[in-house]
């Protein structure tokens, strides 16, 4: 019989649930870029969210990427026991979350790149894509609200880091969560160095970005089962550190 609370059967159901659902999406929008002109080594995963003749599906995947952060940090503040690094790390990932929202939901699509016509339900009229935006004002928004949708994913990179390493750092003391913490501060160093590359070099940048999201696919998968051994190490104070 599972004694597990209700809640954290929902938060654990729902995790599992936006972890497949990213790995689809993310799969089957990738699909097809090729005749676009994109390649999976030299494009960005915004370059497909933009000419990639299944882009929506990119943007299921970040809608779930922002849900699963939230769930996470819901698990992670439950089994914290109010423990300030993790209450931070939790916060931070949760901001990163509503930080992905807005990447998601904000237009992406330049004004001379009009979206495929199977999908022009997907995009809200004040997008000022090419087939909406009628004056110069309009064309400017269109770039304008792209070019924060680039920033932005700057900053939900750095938030999202920052939050992964306070929670590693808040489980480093106890005895159930070291091995996890150096995994964790692990996964950030090496998350850092393949964004930092994507960022700044020519070569291959797509390739080292898609290599830093694989590495933070791989830590959510691990956050996620950290979380469902936890429940098992709960002290009688409701603390399982």
């Amino acid at each position: 019989m599972n004694d597990r609370p209700f809640i954290s059967r929902l938060i654990d159901a729902g995790v599992a649930l936006c972890l497949l659902v990213i790995l689809g999406a993310l799969i089957y929008g990738h699909m097809g870029g090729a005749e676009s002109g994109l390649s999976l080594m030299d494009s960005y995963i915004t370059e497909y969210m933009k000419k990639a003749p299944h882009w929506p599906w990119l943007i299921v995947a970040s809608f779930a990427f922002a849900l699963l952060l939230f769930l996470l940090a819901l698990a992670f503040l439950r089994q914290g026991g109010g423990q300030i690094l993790i209450v931070t790390g939790c916060l931070l990932l949760a901001a990163t979350a509503m930080g992905n929202f807005f990447v998601a939901y904000a237009p992406m699509r330049r004004v001379e790149q009009p979206p495929p016509p199977a999908h022009e339900w997907w995009t809200p009229t004040w997008w000022f894509t090419s087939q909406t935006s009628h004056t110069p004002y309009e064309h400017g928004m269109a770039d304008a609200y792209a070019d924060v949708h680039y920033r932005a994913i700057r900053l939900v990179v750095s938030m999202g880091l920052t939050g992964i390493s306070f929670i590693g750092a808040g489980l480093f003391s106890s005895s159930f969560g070291r091995s996890f913490a150096w995994g964790t501060f692990g996964a950030v160093l090496a998350m850092s160095v393949l964004f930092l590359m994507g960022d700044h070099l020519e070569f291959r940048r797509g390739l080292w970005q898609r290599l830093g999201f694989v590495v933070m696919y791989g830590w959510l998968w691990s956050a996620w089962l950290h979380c469902r051994r936890g429940h098992k190490f709960r002290a009688p104070n409701g603390n399982p550190w």
